[in-house]
């Protein structure tokens, strides 16, 4: 019943399946995604989100308006990766009356099959909110596609550039741990990443849809606020295992933020944002999570800046 009337709440038509792509200063591969799954029969619909570009990707876009199930805004400043797809949630929502919605990278490859096997993946358990698939890279090898949400100590034991690597097996749960979900190529997670994943927001009320992205986080770990929320609420995220995506991996992101430091620092700002709003961290293990993320700075400056390494 209360699934029912939050349903009822939306108006939403609960078939429509929308992807949002958000660009920022990086049109040609946002057209590029938009051209390959504009006519896939499982999509009703595609905004395309230009988070306030300064590249004249703008003028590009809107030439995407002439497509047929394409539609094309612009935020009057960029907010960053969450306040940018809220903005297409919102639009997907108010104007196309979509039940489901895609967040997909620019900077993805994804089969219509995969859509629709994520799609029957959550409609197959009712409490599911959130599902991605396997991540692989251009090359075919399998990258990271899922977290298991840490306490705020193991989870800066996965920043540092030793410790990640010395503590991994207690960092992650195995793919063989994860619990079955809905059904034999799906498995429980806390939380997928952020390059692609479809939500179900027929389980979710009106305010709470307007809410997903926390505008606070300019960029990095909103997969995790959206996997604690999630949480909270008793609802469930799926991995599907058995199809997949491929994820050019940080390829929008190195043409915005090209230094690898500066992207450390974004990490950093949004990590603790996390761990007070939603670790709830108390004074001593805030300052305490300071240090150690300066340590980690430091690190990646003097690799980086000094020693010229990349990675």
């Amino acid at each position: 019943k209360i699934l029912l009337c939050k349903i009822l709440r939306t108006g939403m038509d609960m078939d429509k399946v929308c992807c949002i792509i958000l660009n920022y200063n990086d049109a040609s591969t946002t057209m590029s995604l938009v051209d390959e799954i504009r006519e896939y029969n499982c999509l009703d619909s595609i905004v395309v989100v230009d988070n306030c570009s300064t590249d004249g990707s703008w003028k590009q876009l809107k030439a995407l308006r002439d497509l047929d199930k394409v539609h094309v805004l612009r935020t009057e400043e960029n907010g960053g990766y969450g306040s940018g797809n809220q903005a297409g949630i919102d639009y997907a929502v108010t104007y196309l009356e979509a039940g489901y919605v895609i967040i997909a990278n620019p900077d993805i490859h994804v089969r219509a099959c995969c859509i629709e096997r994520v799609k029957l993946a959550l409609d197959g358990m009712p409490e599911a909110v959130m599902a991605s698939a396997r991540v692989t890279s251009p090359e075919g090898g399998d990258l990271f596609s899922y977290w298991t949400l840490l306490p705020m100590w193991k989870d800066l034991l996965d920043t540092g550039l030793i410790t990640r690597r010395l503590f991994k097996p207690m960092l992650n749960t195995p793919a063989y741990r994860l619990k079955e979900g809905g059904d034999e190529g799906c498995r429980l997670v806390d939380a997928v990443p952020g390059s692609f994943f479809m939500l179900k927001l027929g389980l979710l009320t009106p305010q709470e849809i307007k809410e997903l992205f926390d505008r606070h986080m300019f960029l990095y770990y909103e997969e995790k606020v959206l996997g604690q929320k999630f949480k909270e609420m008793g609802l469930k995220t799926l991995l599907v295992t058995d199809t997949s995506y491929v994820h050019a991996h940080s390829a929008t992101i190195d043409k915005s933020v090209k230094r690898i430091v500066d992207k450390q620092k974004l990490l950093h700002e949004s990590k603790l944002y996390y761990y007070r709003e939603y670790l709830h961290g108390t004074p001593a293990q805030m300052a305490a999570a300071r240090v150690l993320l300066g340590l980690v700075l430091a690190e990646v400056w003097f690799l980086t800046v000094v020693c010229r390494m990349r990675w």
